[in-house]
């Protein structure tokens, strides 16, 4: 394997240890994509942006592009993605790590506080991955 081959995976570990020392960015990689999931589902209805979501998916176009033996973990972490987007999206919660399940309280779009969270969870996300880019 070439040092660019190491270059990437290492890249690509960075991405998840960075991730867990966000709020709700704690745990395995599948959860991390849950949480990701679950704030661009928010930031899709609050703001109308795929802001977050666009970052991950060029990520995840170049891990493809140098590692495509990786294409199946990579498919069960988007998947993961998707789900929690969509229940982010029908009720307005997110993925938290910590108590391994959807949090109980809804967000709301009209509520300022809300869409400022929201906002901070998209910001710390998008600065980490764009951190490994």
């Amino acid at each position: 394997m070439s040092n660019k081959s190491y270059f990437k995976i290492f890249t690509f570990c960075l991405i998840f240890l960075f991730l867990s020392k966000n709020i709700y960015a704690q745990g395995n990689a599948s959860e991390q994509y849950k949480q990701m999931g679950g704030v661009t589902g928010l930031t899709e209805i609050c703001f109308k942006t795929k802001n977050l979501e666009l970052t991950l998916l060029k990520q995840i176009g170049q891990l493809f592009y140098t590692q495509p033996e990786m294409g199946e973990m990579i498919f069960g972490l988007l998947y993961d993605f998707y789900d929690a987007k969509a229940v982010a999206m029908e009720k307005k919660v997110i993925w938290n790590g910590t108590s391994q399940s959807y949090n109980k309280k809804q967000f709301d779009c009209n509520n300022g506080a809300d869409k400022k969270l929201i906002k901070q969870f998209e910001m710390q996300l998008m600065n980490g991955l764009k951190s490994q880019g």
